[in-house]
């Protein structure tokens, strides 16, 4: 019979030096319950997607575990969040993890195992507490991003929509390939 661990880990963000979070978890806890805690203990919709990956020791993406596998099982290094124990992908002191919050802006916490202990908790629980978490999703500002591309927007003109745009040709955008997908 295998023991049962106490999972510690910290959570960093790489927008702000004074966050720091560490979560003692379960191992036996799926990583979907990982997930509800980190989004409850944030006060983050817990709608919104997101997922883990395990990385190596330089932030390397190896296997994603995701809230919902949108391709069905048909990519190999996909999990899903309620079908996966903490303690199938995690087994060391040192492990590094990537948990993505932000999945349209690619924002994330930087999260490492910081001890693993035998042991049995009742829930988990947050032991420190430093900082406050960035907002959850961040939007960025259309008009601010197209006035960088040189294209004149008036306030008057621009209601928020897309069509309100009126290009006259996308060459006005003045953008290659690279550029255009480094945006979106």
């Amino acid at each position: 019979k295998k023991l049962r661990m106490i999972v510690y880990l910290r959570l960093l963000s790489p927008e702000n030096d004074e966050f720091v979070k560490e979560i003692a978890i379960n191992d036996n806890q799926s990583f979907a319950e990982l997930h509800d805690y980190i989004q409850e203990m944030l006060d983050y919709d817990p709608a919104q997607m997101a997922s883990f990956y395990t990385t190596d020791h330089n932030w390397n993406k190896e296997v994603e575990v995701t809230l919902v596998d949108m391709a069905y099982g048909e990519i190999g290094n996909v999990k899903e969040m309620q079908n996966t124990l903490l303690s199938e992908l995690i087994n060391q002191k040192g492990q590094r993890l990537l948990y993505i919050f932000d999945f349209f802006s690619e924002r994330a916490f930087f999260i490492e195992i910081i001890q693993l202990v035998d042991g049995h908790l009742e829930k988990a629980k947050c032991i420190r507490n430093d900082g406050k978490a960035p907002e959850q999703i961040m939007i960025g500002d259309i008009t601010g991003d197209l006035q960088k591309q040189n294209v004149s927007v008036g306030k008057d003109e621009f209601d928020g929509s897309v069509e309100s745009l009126n290009f006259s040709s996308l060459d006005e955008l003045d953008m290659d390939s690279e550029e255009f997908n480094s945006l979106y």
